[in-house]
């Protein structure tokens, strides 16, 4: 748990102003940091800067074994961190891109998908069924189409020879 984070270094309160100095001293003299400035401090000043001080040591140098001792004067406390709502952040989002379909294009799909299932069908249905060719090619309506000479090469050869048309008397 030291590892996590979850305890700092502090001053012991309990113990003399004299040794939080020297703790103090040898930490910020260990920093290459000049120490003079703590002989002015007394009380709490002094106990506030020493828990500053071994706090920042003790992190710096935990890794290569330094303990938080400092002669008694330091002592490793469990840190209760309460997290402020700033803390954590709302800002995830679950971002999903959707790019809209325009209709045009779907009204242009669905008729070419109609166009060509009707033709698909229409092929199938010449070339499958002797009775449906033979009623196409008789319409009055399609003459135009079905006495061409591409429609007569494509679907002509499944006329029987002889053919004369439907008749409405049959």
């Amino acid at each position: 748990r030291e590892d996590a984070g979850a305890f700092v270094c502090m001053a012991n309160r309990d113990a003399p102003e004299d040794s939080v100095r020297g703790g103090m001293a040898y930490a910020l003299e260990e920093e290459g940091k000049s120490s003079k400035y703590l002989d002015k401090l007394h009380g709490d000043d002094l106990y506030d800067e020493a828990d500053t001080i071994y706090a920042e040591f003790w992190n710096a140098h935990r890794g290569q074994g330094a303990t938080c001792d400092f002669g008694g004067a330091a002592t490793l406390q469990e840190e209760n961190k309460t997290r402020t709502e700033d803390y954590y952040t709302d800002d995830y989002y679950n971002v999903m891109e959707i790019h809209t379909f325009p209709v045009w294009k779907i009204v242009l799909l669905g008729i070419t998908g109609l166009l060509v299932g009707g033709l698909a069908g229409f092929t199938l249905a010449m070339k499958m069924s002797p009775k449906f060719n033979r009623a196409v090619r008789s319409s009055v309506m399609l003459r135009p189409v079905t006495s061409s000479k591409v429609f007569r090469q494509s679907f002509g050869n499944l006329i029987d020879v002889g053919y004369t048309g439907l008749s409405i008397d049959d």
